[in-house]
């Protein structure tokens, strides 16, 4: 694996696969490293980022999002959080180390309703194998949904195929008491509407299997589509 080398400053990453990877440490502060997986509107980020005791890595496929944040926290003096705009399967493996990540959040990603459109489903077996290599043994991973079926997929993946510990017992979920919510969150707790919240810890040792994401990728799985 290549060391760390001086090279220019990217905004959206190292300038080849490979070549670099960003000091975190330097460029964010020494807090516990933190990465969120499809920001959306970036609320969870910005408010994360104000508590002050961590320094996160936002990341998100559209630009315009990611614009928005960046200045949103350029006028908040932000400087524990950095903006990253791309596909995160291609994104992480170039600016973490393995083992270097202390905590990833993933929030209500899209369930990508329709059958054609299934392959870019974010969380699947293939993805969790990739977080599992890049967060440290310890570390933690934050999911939430508001689909039946995606949270039901989540934990199969992660307890049954990948090998992650359930923080809250094998299927449980986690109450939002003291939790930062996610932009979509705020919405449903004026709605009513329920969410899957999954906290999971990676132990130490490798996963259950390194060929999980071969074989399972993507299930098929059919829920009610909601407005």
């Amino acid at each position: 694996m290549p060391e760390p080398c001086a090279a220019p400053q990217v905004p959206y990453g190292p300038a080849e696969p490979g070549t670099a990877f960003p000091d975190w440490s330097e460029r964010l502060g020494p807090g516990p490293l933190h990465c969120e997986v499809g920001f959306g509107r970036g609320h969870f980020a910005l408010d994360c980022a104000r508590a002050g005791a961590i320094a996160l890595v936002a990341l998100e496929v559209r630009r315009s999002d990611c614009d928005s944040l960046r200045e949103r926290a350029r006028r908040l003096g932000l400087r524990n959080l950095h903006v990253l705009q791309g596909d995160a399967a291609l994104l992480l493996p170039r600016v973490f180390r393995p083992g270097s990540v202390d905590a990833f959040h993933v929030h209500c990603p899209d369930p990508w309703w329709k059958a054609r459109h299934r392959r870019r489903r974010l969380f699947a077996d293939d993805f969790a194998l990739l977080l599992y290599g890049l967060l440290r043994p310890g570390g933690e991973l934050d999911l939430r949904t508001d689909v039946d079926a995606y949270a039901a997929a989540m934990i199969e993946t992660c307890e049954e195929i990948v090998g992650f510990v359930n923080a809250c017992g094998p299927g449980a979920r986690r109450s939002a008491d003291g939790l930062v919510l996610s932009t979509r969150e705020r919405r449903y707790a004026q709605t009513g509407q329920p969410v899957h919240r999954l906290h999971y810890v990676r132990p130490d040792g490798p996963p259950h299997t390194a060929d999980a994401g071969r074989a399972w990728v993507r299930r098929q799985w059919i829920d009610r589509r909601r407005k």
